[in-house]
């Protein structure tokens, strides 16, 4: 399974509807990141929430309730198991974190979810090659696990990126053209 997902993240509400808006109506799903509460209208694709919030259990709830489908947070906790039967969850994982800290944690989630730059919560910010890594090491030990890509991602290394074993692609400023290089007919 190879998505490419659009990462959204809005000054306001208006600027949500119109990047919105402007998506090609084949997308399956949009990424939203949210960095604290909140300008969501309700939205009619199907989306995941990637919550980069101290405390995501306590506005998960509303997210869910709001329709997401998927939920990443970075925390290990409370958003982790309570929310599962409701919405797939993934575990955020920055670049520089080790994975081993996080392993005890991954039978209890559907997705990985590994950033490839170095500051989250920012588009356009480097690529960083020491993702390959990480998606062999987590592809050896859990085999079975989604792996999602988020940061830095474009026309460079998205290929690279699949072959090496994401699942997930989400892609914020290079989103078009991704999007338009592989719907050419």
């Amino acid at each position: 399974m190879n998505e490419i997902i659009p990462a959204i993240l809005p000054k306001d509400v208006d600027d949500l509807i119109n990047k919105v808006s402007t998506l090609p109506l084949e997308i399956p799903f949009i990424h939203f990141d949210v960095l604290e509460e909140d300008i969501w209208a309700e939205i009619q694709k199907s989306f995941e929430v990637h919550l980069m919030v101290e405390e995501p259990a306590a506005i998960a709830e509303r997210w869910v309730e709001r329709g997401a489908k998927r939920l990443i947070v970075h925390e290990v906790g409370e958003a982790l198991t309570k929310y599962r039967d409701r919405a797939e969850i993934g575990l955020g994982v920055e670049i520089d974190k080790p994975l081993e800290q996080f392993a005890p944690f991954l039978e209890y989630v559907d997705f990985i979810h590994l950033m490839s730059i170095k500051e989250i919560g920012h588009q356009g910010h480097p690529f960083d090659e020491r993702i390959f890594d990480r998606i062999k090491e987590v592809k050896k030990q859990f085999p079975d696990l989604p792996i999602s890509i988020d940061g830095g991602i474009s026309l460079e290394n998205y290929k690279e990126l699949q072959e090496a074993g994401a699942d997930r692609l989400v892609v914020g400023s290079h989103f078009r053209d991704i999007w338009n290089l592989l719907t050419k007919s």
